[in-house]
């Protein structure tokens, strides 16, 4: 039986995602599929445009089984950290094969370079700390040792999600066979062509533009999408009410961090302008954006920390197939299924209520009661 897994965000779920999920099914022949899916805020440092709930059901529409929940103490987090909860979880309920994205299309060059990095980790640890020492951001710095070992480099945020994923599988021997498959088109095009990046429909979103050509579904974007600016009288009032610190001891706020915020929110007139100030050779955008949602949250390092061992599964919708599987996984499953949020006490869960309310600031929905009552979505066609 092949369990295909993908890793998924869908913020906006888009032509291409639908491309991703049929090349994955025929490439893979799956029996079931299953995504893990960021749940209110994305990797990038964003809260996700639509909530988690209909997203969901937008992927059940397009050929997805069951749709599990990645939370967000990971999925708001560095792309080693992103990939490490997704990658467990989809191990946990059985995923037999993994297909992503990608700008390189090959396979093996992932594979080549995940086990060159275990191979030769002391060596490449220590390049990746020195680059890092000398200013680099993480990304370069992991780029510079990997052009000094094995003479390739990658660069793109979607290939570097790919090569974390095929680490972690390599790393901890986990039975999941990783595929590729070539992206259409460039993760910033702005074109909105039919097969567009979700940067470009993001942006076009916000700017009220058509984009019913790209965008499937595209009426449940008429109303409610989230945006990162809409937090910022929240942010800056939490940053100058906040003592240097408590400032200091909010996850991933690290270097001084705390001393730059408090200098520059004073004088930033938006969020965007106060991002560009802390902006640097070191901090890149999404990195920067993390650090401000956790700020947002008050999660502290010791939070994030003691909600990072997930021992359970977050059920966010299935359909008859989905449901069928997961009657066939449950018992061989050591990890928790969790159907209502009510029902299980976890930290990670506490901090996804944390990331619930923060959303509600900007919502017209009642997404509190939402993430407190809500059971999956269950479509039976």
């Amino acid at each position: 039986m092949r369990i295909l897994g993908l890793i998924v965000e869908y913020n906006p779920f888009h032509n291409g995602h639908i491309y991703h999920i049929q090349k994955s099914k025929e490439l893979v022949k799956a029996d079931y599929v299953v995504a893990v899916m960021s749940s209110s805020f994305v990797q990038r440092g964003e809260p996700a445009i639509i909530d988690k709930w209909t997203r969901s059901r937008i992927a059940l529409k397009y050929g997805i089984d069951l749709v599990i929940e990645l939370p967000f103490v990971y999925s708001c987090q560095s792309a080693d950290y992103f990939a490490k909860g997704a990658i467990e979880l989809l191990h946990a309920i059985g995923v037999t094969d993994l297909c992503f994205g990608s700008e390189d299309g090959d396979i093996n060059t992932f594979f080549q370079i995940a086990k060159t990095i275990k191979n030769h980790q002391e060596l490449y640890n220590t390049i990746v700390k020195e680059n890092m020492n000398n200013g680099l951001r993480y990304p370069d710095a992991c780029n510079q040792a990997l052009k000094q070992i094995l003479h390739k480099e990658i660069k793109t945020p979607n290939d570097l999600l790919g090569l974390s994923y095929v680490k972690e599988i390599i790393f901890n021997d986990y039975p999941i066979t990783p595929h590729c498959i070539t992206r259409t088109n460039h993760y910033h095009d702005a074109t909105l062509q039919t097969i567009a990046s979700a940067t470009a429909i993001r942006q076009a979103l916000f700017n009220k533009q058509d984009i019913s050509h790209t965008l499937p579904d595209s009426h449940y974007y008429l109303q409610d999408i989230y945006s990162l600016e809409a937090f910022y009288p929240y942010l800056r009032y939490q940053i100058m009410t906040s003592s240097l610190s408590n400032l200091q001891n909010y996850h991933m706020v690290d270097e001084g961090l705390e001393n730059t915020l408090q200098k520059y929110i004073m004088t930033s007139s938006s969020l965007e302008h106060f991002i560009q100030s802390l902006l640097s050779k070191r901090y890149t955008r999404p990195r920067i954006q993390r650090m401000l949602i956790h700020i947002l949250m008050k999660n502290t390092k010791q939070d994030i920390q003691k909600a990072m061992d997930i021992d359970y599964i977050r059920i966010l919708a299935m359909n008859k197939k989905g449901r069928e599987y997961l009657n066939l996984i449950k018992k061989q499953c050591s990890y928790t299924i969790v159907t209502n949020y009510s029902k299980y006490q976890h930290p990670a869960l506490e901090i996804e209520m944390k990331a619930t309310k923060l959303l509600s600031l900007i919502s017209s929905q009642d997404l509190i009661t939402k993430e407190y009552s809500m059971i999956p979505y269950i479509k039976d066609i």
